[in-house]
């Protein structure tokens, strides 16, 4: 984009693997969480230093003067509109460019961010600053859920180097600039981890809140929705009773009063999903005001699949576009059918699998694919235990820091890079 009956008893039918050493199991008592913590802060502390790093070579941009201060430095990109909605709301008359198209406007960005940034109004600090604290703290949140979440199945050892790796990755700046990632992260982690307790009743409100948090309601409720799907044709006979542990070695179905409240979680979800397009609706009189808007930053019409052929193309060229795309689906195959990923259990997979489809079906793959990936993070915990060995998990980690000196000096710091490829 450019510029401006009781739950707690439910918990009991999921079976889980047994541990198998004591490095698994839950993860119980301070220290662990303060590791996670301490992993959290150092990965995010080298985070920091790209950023600053990558300022002092940024010329002026639409946002900032060169060398912008780190003040500055969050006002780039989407940043921007986050604060507009808090100065102008969301527009009743949709702006219409020369072509008759609708305009980028705010419309496209969900209000929780702005809300939570809006209520530290009182500290007096600007908007830019409130929304990083506000992101800060939903990404450290975040980093904690998932490792209390995954860390029984993955090992804790495991679960603190996959803290590592996501916080590590190419685009893990974005979790502590004004963007919503990081909330839509920890609330999507708290709503799986319930749902895999058998407490989907009491994740309602954060499925809720999380499809407010940024447009992951779609998929939340897809997966939740399959999951279900999934349970009731395995334990109904509709497909053998092995396929189950096929997919998930190690897990079993939840009891069917677990099952029923998971229903009602996938749907209340697919309903909050749908609620921003209707209010956008109400508001403007426009039917598709939410879809227009999206598609605003692609210039073309909502052409599901289409997209991708499309785009791919562009990258590498119309012959070698179906290339890419055929990549692209074996890339997918093999992250789903990855063992160490299944083993972490239902709730992951068919996240994994929702979102995954989710962007296949509705995304416009540009530049922002790798931001985009980031709600994919329990994969990383699949990753962590796939690598194995401390050598190969200090690689991966090595090439996430180097993915991110690429995508902040290439893509957040505007024109700070001009690169001519040599062969």
């Amino acid at each position: 984009m450019t510029p401006p009956v009781s739950e707690s008893s439910a918990s009991s039918s999921v079976r889980h693997a047994p541990p198998s050493s004591s490095t698994h199991g839950a993860a119980s008592g301070p220290h662990h969480w303060l590791q996670v913590l301490a992993v959290w802060a150092a990965a995010s502390a080298v985070s920091l230093l790209i950023l600053r790093l990558g300022a002092q070579d940024t010329p002026a941009t639409p946002w900032a003067g060169a060398a912008p201060s780190w003040e500055e430095h969050l006002r780039f990109w989407d940043s921007g509109w986050y604060n507009r909605i808090v100065e102008e709301g969301y527009p009743e008359r949709l702006p219409v460019g020369g072509d008759g198209r609708v305009a980028q406007n705010t419309w496209a960005f969900m209000p929780l961010l702005s809300a939570a940034a809006s209520l530290l109004g009182w500290t007096g600090w600007s908007f830019y600053v409130r929304a990083a604290l506000v992101s800060v703290l939903a990404s450290a949140a975040a980093a904690v859920v998932m490792d209390r979440w995954l860390s029984p199945v993955a090992g804790r050892r495991a679960s603190l180097w996959a803290v590592a790796l996501v916080w590590s990755s190419p685009c893990a700046a974005v979790l502590q600039v004004p963007y919503a990632e990081s909330l839509g992260l920890v609330l999507v982690g708290l709503t799986l981890w319930l749902a895999s307790r058998g407490r989907s009743l009491t994740a309602i409100p954060l499925a809720l809140a999380a499809c407010f948090a940024r447009p992951i309601g779609v998929p939340l409720g897809a997966a939740l929705g399959l999951w279900w799907a999934w349970e009731v044709a395995c334990t109904r006979g509709w497909v053998p009773p092995t396929w189950f542990a096929r997919l998930v070695p190690g897990h079993a179905p939840q009891a069917p009063g677990a099952r029923l409240r998971l229903l009602v979680l996938a749907l209340l979800t697919c309903s909050a999903a749908l609620s921003w397009p209707v209010i956008a609706w109400l508001v403007t009189g426009r039917q598709d005001a939410y879809t227009a808007t999206e598609t605003s930053w692609r210039g073309a019409d909502l052409a599901p699949v289409v997209q991708w052929a499309i785009r791919l193309g562009d990258w590498v060229g119309p012959h070698l576009g179906p290339a890419l795309l055929a990549v692209v689906l074996v890339a997918v195959g093999l992250l789903l059918s990855a063992p160490s990923l299944r083993a972490l259990g239902p709730a992951v997979w068919f996240w994994c699998l929702g979102y995954l489809l989710y962007l296949l079906v509705f995304f416009d793959p540009t530049t922002s694919v790798l931001r985009l990936l980031l709600p994919l993070a329990p994969a990383g915990w699949a990753l962590a235990v796939a690598a194995g060995t401390t050598r190969r998990r200090l690689a991966l980690l090595a090439a996430g820091i180097a993915g991110q000196l690429l995508w902040v000096s290439w893509v957040w710091d505007l024109g700070s890079v001009s690169v001519h490829w040599v062969p």
